[in-house]
């Protein structure tokens, strides 16, 4: 018992730090990763290996062809689209129900996080891609988690890696910091006032690919 628990808890290690690597774009789209090189890179052995990649095969950020190895999936601006459609939806359902669930301390610090940003963007000091998306991702887990609905999380979770990769990827995601933050910013003063159907609208309109 004692072994297979510490079996699970090296497949989850693997899994975290495989995934990292190709939402950050380590592991880049179309690359062909080893197994031996995998287990190299992290210490372990093959099981913990194998269980990890077939986590993330189910996850749809791997693909095996059968005869030739194991792959990043490359994501077509299809696939980009479906993703930030079906994020749509379901964070527009989620903040239905995770609106009431905010206290006012929790938005008190998301609107200091993201003016905090906001000074620091206009003042040139030293704001990275990876800070900004950091603070976006955490805002938009928020909304999803505070709704307690388990379906919405699951189906989403694979879905925020899809487009975690492609913000890493593309500069030009958040080119117009400015008018983002304003949104994060009007967001969360609609979750203060629980207006709804403000919320609603500016939800969507923020969460839209462009």
């Amino acid at each position: 018992m004692a072994e297979q628990k510490v079996k699970k808890r090296l497949s989850e290690v693997a899994y975290e730090q495989i995934k990292s690597m190709i939402v950050n774009n380590v592991y880049r789209q179309g690359m062909m990763l080893s197994e031996k090189q995998l287990c190299a890179t992290l210490n372990m052995s093959r099981t913990p290996v194998r269980e990890a990649i077939h986590m993330l095969v189910t996850e749809g950020l791997l693909v095996v062809r059968d005869g030739v190895g194991t792959f990043v999936k490359e994501q077509s601006q299809k696939d980009i689209e479906d993703a930030y459609e079906v994020r749509r939806v379901l964070e527009v359902l989620a903040v239905q129900t995770s609106m009431y669930r905010f206290t006012d301390e929790e938005l008190d610090d998301l609107e200091a996080m993201f003016l905090d940003i906001q000074r620091r963007y206009h003042s040139h000091d030293g704001l990275s891609i990876e800070e900004y998306a950091d603070a976006d991702w955490k805002f938009h887990d928020m909304i999803v988690r505070k709704s307690e609905n388990e379906y919405v999380e699951i189906v989403i979770t694979p879905i925020r890696m899809t487009l975690q990769r492609y913000q890493q990827m593309s500069v030009s995601v958040i080119a117009d910091v400015e008018s983002s933050l304003n949104e994060h910013l009007e967001i969360i003063q609609c979750l203060r006032c629980r207006d709804k159907e403000k919320l609603i609208e500016l939800l969507e309109q923020h969460i839209c690919y462009t």
